[in-house]
This record gives structure tokens, C-alpha cells and sequence, in this order.
């Protein structure tokens, strides 16, 4: 039996097993990188990075891109433990000088109900930029609610919770190098 499948981990009373490796990560991030300067090309985009779960995503995605541009943050919650609470708090709104007449990439960590996209983009939008290019680094089909144009995804996951490259379980896991899991058999 491969001895990657049954590592676990442990974040507070729940345990994770390893789902998507460091490199399966970072192949891919290149690769949605260039698509992004392709897009892009000769643009100077303003970068918005939904925090907090897509720092990481947003500062590997960036360098991989090789644009030089803008970075703001924004902050907004919808979860609470493992699920989705279905209403979304602003605690970090946009400045209007980032989003403005620009091309916009706002960098998302994971996208499943849609409910933050659909809660945080009319806001985006109200700010008249250029173009808003949505990229997000996982999406789950099966959870979502609402209608959500993503630009560019990363990969297509199940609905099963997970953490890791930024991602956390109430402040834990971020760190991870990989993304992990919730083990079904706990």
C-alpha cells in the first residue's frame, strides 16, 4: 500500500490525509501563470487577493505570471469549522484606486457555494475596472449555489473539506505545503 495515501495528520479533533502533492501544485500554478500573461499581455493588472486563504495561491500565481503589477487585499468570511454559513461578511473592502479603468485579477482560494463570489463581485464591479479576470486555485462543482464565472481554475475537487497551501481548519494548516483532505474514515 503507498505509504502517502495512508499519512495522516491531525488538526485540532479532525484528521486529514494528503489529497494534492507540493509539485502537482506547482506544475500547475506555472501553468495558469502563463495563461495569465497571455491573457493579459502587455497589461499592467491590478492583482486583489481574497484573504486569507489565497496568499499563498496569489504570491506563487504572480511570480509564475511574470506581470508586475498592483497588489491589494481583501478579506471576507463565509465559513465557520468545516462549513460554509451561506452569508458573507466584508471585513476588508477594496480601495477604488486599485480597481479603477484597470484589468483586475482577483486571485481566489477555493470557490464552492459561489456565494462570496456572488456577494463580493458586484462590489468589485460597482469600482468600474477595465476587466475582472477570476482565478481561483480549487472549485468544487458539486457545492455550488449560484451562477459564478471563474476565468481560470486550478483544479476540480469533490466536496470534501480540505486544507493547506493557505487554506486552514480554524487557523490551522496553512502552512502546508500540499493540500490535505478530511479522512473519510474517522
Amino acid at each position: 500500500m503507498d505509504s502517502a495515501k495512508t499519512q495522516r495528520i491531525q488538526l485540532h479533533e479532525l484528521p486529514f490525509r494528503p489529497f494534492l502533492t507540493e509539485a502537482e501544485i506547482n506544475e500547475r500554478v506555472v501553468e495558469l501563470g502563463k495563461d495569465l500573461a497571455e491573457r493579459l499581455k502587455g497589461g499592467d493588472p491590478s492583482f486583489i487577493v481574497m484573504l486569507r486563504g489565497a496568499f499563498i495561491f496569489a504570491a506563487d500565481l504572480i511570480r509564475a505570471s511574470g506581470m508586475d503589477g498592483e497588489i491589494s487585499f481583501v478579506r471576507t468570511s463565509s465559513y465557520k469549522g468545516t462549513e460554509t454559513e451561506g452569508k458573507v461578511r466584508m471585513h476588508l473592502a477594496p480601495e477604488a484606486q486599485a480597481v479603477t479603468g484597470r484589468d483586475v485579477v482577483l486571485i481566489e482560494d477555493i470557490v464552492d457555494s459561489g456565494l462570496t463570489m456572488q456577494a463580493f463581485l458586484p462590489e468589485l464591479e460597482a469600482l468600474n475596472p477595465k476587466s475582472i479576470t477570476l482565478v481561483t486555485l480549487l472549485h468544487k462543482p458539486e457545492a455550488q449555489r449560484v451562477d459564478v464565472k471563474i476565468d481560470f481554475v486550478g483544479f476540480v475537487i469533490p466536496t470534501k473539506f480540505v486544507v493547506g497551501y493557505g487554506l486552514d481548519y480554524d487557523g490551522r494548516g496553512r502552512h502546508l505545503a500540499g493540500i490535505w483532505q478530511l479522512a473519510e474514515d474517522f
